[in-house]
């Protein structure tokens, strides 16, 4: 089996947004999606985000 990077993604081309806590958002992630690429978003600072006991 000969796949391509974006064919294994399906996306159009091989351009993945690298997910950088505090300057990716949700905007950025969806035009890069929007545009053929992979968005991604950070998850890093989900701990913080948990209510605390």
């Amino acid at each position: 089996m000969n796949r391509t990077l974006a064919d294994t993604l399906q996306v159009a081309y091989p351009i993945i947004q690298a997910p950088m806590l505090g300057v990716s958002t949700p905007e950025m992630a969806a035009a890069v999606s929007n545009r053929g690429g992979l968005g991604s978003l950070p998850v890093g600072d989900c701990l913080l985000m948990l209510p605390c006991n």
